[in-house]
């Protein structure tokens, strides 16, 4: 698609990182990095499930970026 994938921010913020599973955490400080996923209540909460929501607003998100 032609996107720039090299952005990464820290996942450290969030009190739950350490949660994040390892083949994940690139993917996921790509999309922190780009405001797809700023998590909740300041956990991002990897194990959890999301709403139709929360999925429709990355959706969104990322066809914006």
């Amino acid at each position: 698609a032609g996107r720039d994938v090299s952005a990464r921010a820290s996942l450290t913020g969030f009190a739950d990182h350490k949660q994040v599973q390892s083949y994940a955490v690139e993917a996921l400080q790509w999309a922190v990095a780009n405001k797809i996923i700023g998590g909740s209540g300041g956990k991002l909460n990897p194990t959890g499930t999301a709403t139709r929501a929360e999925v429709a607003t990355m959706l969104a998100r990322f066809v914006k970026g």
